[in-house]
């Protein structure tokens, strides 16, 4: 008995897609591994003249879109740097806390002493 679930399209274009991801490895295939067609774009600025891109026939996003999410990245990495600075400064200011939290130790332990001698005095008269 066979599943229900399962069809033989779903198996074929899952094999479909194994064939076009194993013809990448022999340069650039004809389809992406979603079935649409390549579009090869040539780049038409000074700098950038010989690059070549391929992208998917079916590709919709706009240009707009991928800069706002590319100046937000940005804007994430200002405030990664912020907050490096920030957690230095913080390991700064915890060492300094804690050397004076030895020296209150140190300090408590040395009146600790004189108050047992004080008592001792007291006691003797």
């Amino acid at each position: 008995m066979s599943d229900p679930s399962y069809s033989d399209s779903d198996g074929t274009s899952y094999m479909e897609m194994v064939y076009f991801v194993n013809d990448s490895d022999f340069g650039i295939p004809e389809r992406f591994p979603c079935g649409s067609q390549i579009i090869i774009q040539i780049s038409t600025e000074a700098e950038l003249i010989p690059k070549k891109y391929f992208v998917c026939k079916d590709f919709k996003a706009t240009v707009g879109d991928n800069e706002s999410r590319m100046r937000s990245l940005g804007g994430l990495g200002y405030r990664v740097d912020g907050i490096d600075k920030a957690s230095q400064k913080n390991d700064g200011e915890i060492a300094h806390l804690g050397y004076q939290i030895d020296e209150i130790d140190k300090a408590s332990k040395k009146n600790a002493d004189e108050i047992a001698q004080l008592k001792a005095i007291i006691e003797k008269r």
